[in-house]
């Protein structure tokens, strides 16, 4: 992807150099590069390990009910992500027989790239995203780009964006719903409003039915609906905003019962599903029925697993869950210290600061009142606080949509304070540099346990001595 394409692309999504620092041919390269090694990251060696991973027993097993077998099953979650998934492993030959039985169990002739390709193409699209989001916030374009890079060397997020799971999904859905918003916001022209908006409800829509975490989506947008009324009360405006909620909810609504639709049709032989619930054929009352059990079963479930943790950890990393082991080898989701510790301190600084700038001149002041901070920040809250309530086992993985958030919060709050300097990458900080290459470097450390190669003896023992449950 040459910087012409990369500059094409950025227009479409509305953001307008009139308003912002313009983006210059050398960050439009610069973009294009970290794209090639979020590809390179994400695809390269997909097949590997060939063999079954964490909850792919799980997820494997259920889209290839749909795609293959038609046996009825029954998830907690809803049916998109792994339609998806179903989809893609179908195109890529796979025709069913594997039963996602064991961790560990080699996959022999399952064509395991075709069924990792669509959570490796969402991590690799997030890296764009992310890019885009933070300049459509009024980042800097070396904002952008930190905020990018500093996603695309998370180890957690390659980790959870490389198996078939559905997190991939999720998160691509719910920051492109964002994005999409934002761009509707700034379009003057109804038709491609009206795109931007019907796209927005899509992607939440997808999001809802990958997890219902996905509502996450639905609920930030709804906040900034609920903020441009606050701002004027006038009759227009408040018309305007509902009605651009109602199109992106119209959008979420038909998306979210279509997938069910499918969910119905394809699964039409008995399976292990028909012990929760023996569908009547009566699309509605089926539907209702379904997302009652989900729910509590849900809600329910309280068989303790050795890799949960409670909500507030996570951004500590004090419990990586384990994915996969092989001969002197192992997965584990267990993030970027650079990314999940520094964000989580520079969180606690920010917010002390912003108390503190209402009460006391003891306060940075940030230099750029353009910068939206208060959307990722609200973004944050809404993806981490539900979680404090929930009493079922937890684990780092419900974090990552929170991790995206706090990232470009703090990256935001960086620029607008006056680290990120105006013009070329080579006008940065040397800050900026450091922390960039502490965190590829970081990254580079922690790869065996994210890709699973082969380790060297030492490795497990330095490893244990900085994360005491990394023991293989």
């Amino acid at each position: 992807m040459d910087s012409i394409k990369i500059k094409s692309v950025l227009k479409i999504f509305n953001i307008k150099p009139d308003s912002q620092e313009d983006l210059s041919p050398q960050w439009r390269w610069l973009v294009a590069l970290l794209l090639v090694v979020s590809g390179i990251l994400h695809f390269g060696f997909l097949a590997t390990p060939d063999s079954v991973v964490y909850d792919e027993v799980h997820f494997g097993k259920y889209s290839s009910a749909y795609c293959c077998t038609g046996e009825n099953i029954f998830d907690v979650h809803p049916p998109h992500a792994k339609l998806i998934l179903a989809g893609a492993a179908r195109l890529g030959g796979y025709t069913g027989g594997f039963d996602f039985k064991n961790i560990g169990e080699p996959f022999h002739d399952v064509p395991v790239s075709a069924y990792r390709f669509v959570p490796a193409f969402t991590g690799f699209a997030l890296s764009f995203i992310i890019f885009v989001l933070v300049r459509q916030l009024g980042g800097s374009p070396a904002a952008a780009f930190f905020a990018a890079a500093l996603y695309t060397f998370d180890n957690a997020l390659l980790v959870q964006t490389r198996f078939i799971l559905l997190d991939g999904i999720l998160l691509f859905s719910i920051f492109a719903a964002l994005s999409s918003y934002l761009a509707a916001m700034s379009t003057a022209t109804t038709r491609r409003r009206m795109t931007w908006l019907l796209l927005a409800g899509a992607m939440a829509g997808l999001a809802v039915g990958s997890k219902l975490t996905g509502l996450t989506a639905l609920g930030l947008i709804a906040v900034i609906v609920l903020v441009r009324i606050f701002r004027d009360y006038s009759r227009q405006n408040i018309t305007n905003w509902i009605g651009s909620y109602a199109w992106v909810l119209t959008s979420a609504v038909v998306i979210y019962l279509f997938g069910w639709y499918l969910h119905f049709q394809l699964l039409d032989k008995p399976g292990f599903g028909d012990a929760f619930y023996l569908n009547t054929g009566h699309f509605f009352q089926d539907l209702v029925q379904t997302h009652k059990i989900m729910l509590q079963s849900n809600i329910t479930i309280s068989v303790t697993h050795p890799d949960a943790s409670p909500w507030w950890s996570w951004p500590l990393m004090t419990t990586p869950a384990y994915y996969w082991s092989g001969p002197n080898a192992s997965i584990y989701l267990l993030g970027n210290p650079i990314i999940w510790w520094g964000t989580t301190l520079l969180i606690i600084v920010i917010t002390s600061n912003l108390v503190l700038s209402k009460v006391t001149t003891l306060a940075w002041r940030t230099k750029s009142p353009g910068i939206n901070l208060w959307l990722p920040f609200t973004g944050y809250l809404i993806a981490t606080l539900p979680y404090a309530l929930v009493k079922r086992p937890l684990f780092m993985y419900h974090y990552l949509p929170s991790l995206i958030f706090a990232l470009i919060f703090v990256v935001l709050w960086l620029d607008a304070a006056g680290w990120m300097q105006i013009g070329k990458f080579t006008a940065q900080r040397k800050s900026y540099f450091a922390v960039l290459a502490v965190t590829v470097a970081c990254f580079l450390f922690l790869s065996s346990v994210s890709y699973g190669y082969q380790h060297p003896a030492w490795y497990p023992k330095v490893m244990s001595s900085i994360f005491p449950r990394v023991t293989q």
